[in-house]
């Protein structure tokens, strides 16, 4: 029996323990011949014995499968482990009982060569929590029943979290297990990661169980990199991730296209090899102890960083590159070249004639086909961008812009793509939340949606990320409507018939009475409208005038003096120390992960200042734009129609469709004018609120310490635009236009 019991732990099956007898023997049922000299202690230790074979055979079977089919090399190391180190140490244990029993020694064998059962299961009464817990970790990495192909597998970074939480259940074999598991699964997942850190690859093993992936198909040539939170340990700290992030798909870019530039900085060194770059940044990785403590990994991650970016990253991406990028963004989406934004204007206004001219000829031709054309295409965005860029070269035809020819390579003006929300390179952590409102501005420029976007190619992804661009396209979008908005009431002003009577320019004394009457009410039905007008071109070019040329050119200006600020570096190059070479710390650039993280606490904090991300102000003043649409439109429509009713009357032949159309128009101006009157308190009202809301910490942006090196400009505020407002504040009836 004894021979029977030791079988049976060490995983074979025996008839002691098959499940009918089991049943019956913790039951205490003895039928026929099964167990008649047992007694009921007895049984009830002979299925402590059946429950732990059992629990044994089953976990090995379980554990082996898991070592070989498992797709995570975490979990299957872990496995591996369980099956081969803490397995064997149970099987050894049952060896050592054996060889108890067969020395006879008195810890086990009592008098007369009697091995009393008691003193056998005694032996393995510490087994059955450490196998219980096994069991539960291999389920843990894969359910019962689960095959190969199911996604409720555990991932490698959960596996990892779980063993770090298992060591502090007050245990101590439990704990012990736990820290010998958990060292085997972050050495595995230091494995995965130093093929990334250090050579830019994915692992060649496991890599769907990886936190980096290529977005991108195999048929695609370009790769993608991208960060999945899910696949992350947990002690993996999001500035951490980041770095991880940049270092490997900095080395991918590396690989693939070279050292094409010539460094434009000062480097500090630049004879060491890649082979030996990576030996010296491997060095970092096998410094670390475990279990890995967050700190630690952060330090070497960030040494690795700094250390690529002073070795290799400065000749791919050089300073003068980033800064050819900066001025792009900065002239072309912030507008601090004005002449790009009206001739945009312009050329958009133009095309939209034209459409119109065209729809109507086409409409008496062919209506279903000029239904068809109704909708704009991505085509007349084209066009009216290059036609934009003629416009300004013939301006500046004997000018070389090197700015302009970059973005005229770079630029888009396109339907809005909705992209998925992917990290990539430079925005896989934003230190400042980029929280921009719904409300969308880049339906006024055409009657559709479009915005302004930038191709990023390698490099550049290294420092600016899609995501960015399109809160750029954002802004772009905001500050052109306003801009559109002001110059299509200011034009009001300049057209002589809008402010004159055609016959104005006759004798007032051979006008007959009824002409001077139709004058007369003319200008008192107008006088409210141009009040109106007044009031919003004040509001708008205020508005224009405080966001374009206070905040964004005093921040962004802020913001370019820290990217060319010179960097001395207090901490040594580990590729130096390795390579024995003495030279003093010299200026250089900082790493393009410190500018990207810069850039975006300087992007967030630019849509915090200019209000973009506070819903209900955008609401107001995409209404108050709207609705200045509305009444141009309803403007020029009238003025035609009068001046039409004009020759009519001079030629002694007025219609009543005539009149009746000047009366509906005028009905419909007035109350479009109302709707600006109301949209020009509403959007006043709310700034008065933000004044309100926005005090103390709440000024400015407050980015939490350690997110970036870089400080946003503090200055300005809605109480400098309202002080602004305040001197054009009218008056109408007792009650505040503007």
């Amino acid at each position: 029996m004894l021979h029977e019991i030791l079988l049976a732990l060490s995983g074979h099956p025996s008839p002691l323990f098959e499940d009918g007898n089991l049943q019956q023997a913790s039951k205490g049922i003895t039928s026929g011949h099964q167990f008649p000299l047992l007694s009921p202690s007895e049984r009830s230790l002979l299925r402590s014995i059946g429950e732990l074979s059992e629990l044994h055979r089953k976990l090995r079977n379980h554990i082996g499968q898991i070592a070989s089919s498992h797709e995570s090399t975490i979990c299957r190391a872990v496995a591996t482990a369980i099956q081969q180190v803490h397995l064997g140490r149970f099987q050894d244990k049952i060896l050592a009982v054996e060889g108890k029993i067969l020395t006879k020694d008195p810890s086990v064998v009592g008098a007369y060569d009697i091995v009393p059962l008691a003193g056998v299961v005694s032996e393995f009464e510490d087994w059955h929590r450490q196998m219980s817990w096994y069991w539960e970790m291999a389920c843990f990495m894969q359910p019962i029943g689960m095959n190969s192909s199911n996604s409720s597998r555990s991932t490698g970074a959960a596996l990892v979290d779980r063993l770090r939480s298992e060591q502090q259940t007050g245990f101590p074999d439990v704990e012990h297990a736990a820290i010998e598991l958990n060292r085997v699964a972050e050495t595995a997942w230091l494995r995965q990661l130093a093929s990334w850190v250090l050579y830019g690859r994915l692992p060649a093993f496991g890599a769907n169980d990886f936190c980096i992936r290529n977005s991108n198909s195999e048929a695609q040539a370009s790769a993608s990199f991208v960060k999945e939170k899910s696949l992350l340990p947990k002690f993996v700290s999001a500035s951490t991730a980041s770095s991880i992030l940049f270092v490997g798909k900095s080395l991918n870019q590396v690989r693939r296209y070279g050292r094409q530039k010539k460094p434009s900085g000062p480097t500090t060194n630049q004879s060491i090899s890649e082979g030996d770059l990576a030996s010296v940044h491997l060095q970092q990785l096998t410094a670390l102890s475990l279990p890995i403590v967050p700190a630690q990994l952060s330090r070497a991650i960030s040494t690795i960083r700094l250390s690529l970016s002073r070795n290799v990253l400065q000749s791919l991406l050089p300073m003068q590159m980033i800064l050819e990028l900066l001025s792009c963004l900065k002239q072309f989406f912030l507008l601090e070249r004005g002449e790009f934004a009206v001739t945009l204007i312009s050329e958009a206004d133009n095309r939209l004639h034209a459409r119109q001219q065209s729809l109507g000829r086409l409409l008496q031709q062919d209506p279903v086909k000029a239904l068809q054309g109704l909708s704009l295409k991505d085509a007349e965005f084209h066009q009216t961008l290059s036609q934009t860029w003629k416009t300004l070269a013939a301006q500046d035809e004997d000018v070389e812009d090197d700015i302009r020819e970059f973005a005229q390579r770079h630029l888009t003006l396109s339907t809005p793509v909705d992209y998925d929300s992917r990290p990539s390179t430079s925005d896989s952590v934003y230190g400042a939340a980029l929280s921009l409102s719904h409300i969308g501005f880049n339906d006024l420029l055409f009657p559709k949606a479009v915005s302004l976007g930038l191709d990023i190619s390698p490099p550049l992804d290294l420092f600016i990320s899609q995501k960015e661009i399109d809160v750029y396209a954002s802004v772009n979008a905001y500050l052109l409507s306003l801009k559109r908005a002001h110059l299509r009431l200011s034009d009001l002003w300049r057209r002589t018939a809008a402010r004159r009577d055609s016959s104005a320019a006759r004798n007032i004394s051979l006008l007959s009475l009824d002409a001077r009457e139709r004058m007369r009410k003319r200008r008192v039905t107008t006088r409210k409208f141009w009040a109106t007008c007044s009031a919003a071109t004040f509001l708008l070019s205020e508005t224009t005038a405080y966001f374009e040329g206070e905040i964004a050119r005093e921040s962004w200006s802020h913001f370019e003096d820290w990217v060319k600020e010179p960097l001395l570096s207090d901490e040594p190059d580990i590729s130096q120390t390795e390579a024995s070479t003495s030279t003093s710390p010299a200026p250089s650039q900082r790493d393009p992960e410190t500018l990207a993280s810069g850039h975006r606490t300087f992007l967030a904090s630019l849509t915090y200042a200019l209000l973009l991300n506070d819903i209900t102000y955008t609401k107001e003043l995409r209404s108050l734009l709207g609705n200045v649409d509305s009444l141009i439109a309803f403007f020029n429509r009238l003025l035609e129609v009068q001046q039409k009713l004009d020759l009519e009357r001079d030629a002694s032949g007025e219609t009543g469709y005539t009149l009746e159309e000047e009366l509906r128009l005028s009905l419909e101006l007035d109350r479009a004018r109302k709707k600006v009157d109301s949209d020009l308190k509403s959007v006043v009202s709310r700034l008065r609120q933000l004044d309100q809301e926005r005090i103390g910490s709440g000024r400015y942006l407050n980015a939490s310490p350690g997110d970036s090196e870089f400080e946003p400009w503090k200055g300005g505020g809605v109480d400098r635009l309202l002080m602004k407002l305040e001197f054009g504040r009218m008056v109408e009836g007792g009650f505040d236009i503007v």
